[in-house]
């Protein structure tokens, strides 16, 4: 069960990063750019960069510092778009911000570009320290192609952000992550909660924090294994404090003790749980 739970929280934090995506763009950049340099193609044909070596490197060199200067300025405008946006809406648009794909793909396009030319100086007009007239045009040619698709997104980044801080597009987002927590299992009531006996055994939260996910339906085939019964104390969204108990767990009978939750050889015990 802490496996998954692990697995979970992962996940939330990989969906949540801004980092992780275009980390993984760089090395699939560094990649492409390894595979084109390889790659000998003539100077007269179609593909190939037609400029000396000279010009191959002053292009490189112009794409890897607008990228600088574009991913600094437009992290900064979007920064100050969702501060105004946050204060005057709801807090959820920065985290909407971090967790909306678009946004991390752009990102990602931006960061591979810049790998992508900044690498290719290392290749391009020069061997072995030395100058020289052979290079890889091919390669040269994917810089283009990348810094016209990074001016597309450029554009499409202005236009999803605007979009993405009005009131319609904050509130169906809410409404999207709403049913998507219902469909994965959200428990509907229907029956009375189980008071909490005398000898029930408090899970205690190991940290401080927000409760961000409860999974009911991963627990109650435990709680069927060991026969015991389980009540959650917190809601979702609730703060709380290292030491604070978050359930209760119990059998039966104060004779028959409720398993350790620490203590991952407990027995089962094949008893009706709920």
């Amino acid at each position: 069960m802490v496996g998954r739970v692990g697995r979970d929280v992962l996940r939330e934090y990989v969906r949540g990063s801004l980092w992780v995506l275009p980390t993984l763009s760089v090395l699939a950049a560094l990649a492409v750019g390894a595979v084109l340099s390889s790659i000998n193609i003539g100077p007269h044909s179609p593909l190939a960069f037609q400029g000396t070596p000279d010009d191959a490197r002053t292009l490189l060199l112009g794409i890897t510092g607008t990228m600088v200067t574009v991913i600094a300025l437009l992290l900064g405008l979007a920064v100050v778009a969702l501060q105004l946006s946050s204060t005057q809406f709801s807090p959820r648009l920065l985290r909407n911000f971090l967790r909306d794909r678009p946004n991390q793909v752009v990102l990602s396009a931006f960061v591979a570009t810049f790998a992508y030319s900044a690498a290719g100086l290392y290749t391009v007009g020069v061997s072995g320290g030395n100058r020289t007239a052979a290079y890889p045009r091919l390669a040269v040619s994917g810089a283009i192609v990348l810094m016209f698709a990074s001016l597309g997104l450029l554009v499409f980044f202005a236009d999803h952000l605007v979009h993405s801080i009005q009131v319609d597009a904050i509130m169906e987002s809410v409404q999207r992550n709403t049913l998507a927590v219902i469909e994965n299992g959200l428990l509907t009531g229907g029956q009375q909660a189980p008071e909490t006996p005398a000898w029930a055994v408090p899970v205690t939260s190991r940290r401080s924090g927000y409760v961000q996910a409860v999974q009911p339906a991963k627990l109650l085939p435990h709680a069927t294994r060991y026969g015991a019964c389980l009540r959650l104390r917190p809601r979702v969204g609730e703060h709380v404090v290292a030491g604070t108990t978050l359930a209760w767990i119990w059998r039966a009978s104060s004779d028959d003790p409720a398993p350790d939750p620490r203590d991952s050889t407990a027995a089962p015990r094949p008893r009706n749980a709920r």
